[in-house]
């Protein structure tokens, strides 16, 4: 009997409220042979919420020191592949990486890819305004380009951090996801990227903001799942 495939979610800042709100958005894409499993960052360590370059190589220290023994094990209940949920070109993506050969990616690269594929000028909607400059900055190192050939139109921010998108009226979040969808939408945007993981099972809030049900929302977490599970697959030559 074939075994399972198992991914793990690392959500690498301290936010359980943010790891367990990812559970039901992704309940469905689980089966008998897929399991997804998952990790927050240590307490008292990692950072609530990444905000920006500093709470970014913080968490990813943090986190790497409590995975590297399930980074390395063999064990047969061991991770097949490892999914970094933080919307970001995140440190701890290439630090598993340097220490497994099993698949490792981050939700951005993997939403990204899949905005790419549909072949429309897409944008990021994301979280404070530190990620405005830094998106297309890791965009640009990740592919190589800083506007994809023109695909990519850009970023824009609700300015709230993740940890702000729960603890904040879900009114008023909604409002300034609609806000920064419109002005995306504005400048070409045919898909939006939601640029957060906090942002996962938002989509309804990025259409208050579109004119168009033609509108493409990718989910990023979601995204990150389809990506690794294929990897995984592709490596272990697992046709099911």
């Amino acid at each position: 009997m074939a075994r399972s495939l198992r991914i793990l979610v690392i959500n690498p800042n301290s936010s359980v409220s943010m790891t367990d709100g990812l559970k039901p958005i992704l309940c469905d894409l689980e089966r008998p042979r897929l399991e997804l499993r998952y990790f927050t960052g240590p307490a008292g360590l990692s950072p609530p919420s990444i905000n920006d370059s500093t709470t970014s190589i913080l968490s990813a220290a943090y986190c790497f020191q409590e995975l590297k023994d399930a980074i390395v094990s063999e064990s047969s209940e061991s991770p097949n592949g490892f999914l970094v949920a933080c919307f970001s070109d995140h440190p701890l993506v290439g630090m598993l990486r340097e220490h497994t050969s099993k698949p490792v990616i981050g939700i951005f690269e993997a939403s990204v890819m899949h905005a790419v594929a549909f072949g429309q000028p897409f944008a990021i909607v994301t979280t404070g305004r530190y990620w405005e400059q830094a998106l297309p900055a890791g965009v640009n190192r990740v592919f190589g380009s800083a506007n994809m050939g023109g695909i990519f139109v850009g970023v824009e921010s609700t300015g709230m951090t993740a940890e702000e998108l729960h603890a904040t009226s879900q009114d008023v979040v909604s409002d300034r996801i609609a806000s920064a969808t419109s002005r995306a939408v504005a400048k070409g945007a045919r898909t939006i990227v939601l640029g957060c993981a906090g942002m996962s099972g938002m989509e309804a809030a990025v259409r208050a903001g579109c004119s168009s049900d033609e509108i493409r929302v990718v989910d990023p977490v979601r995204s990150g799942v389809a990506v690794l599970e294929g990897l995984i697959k592709a490596q272990t030559g697992d046709k099911q």
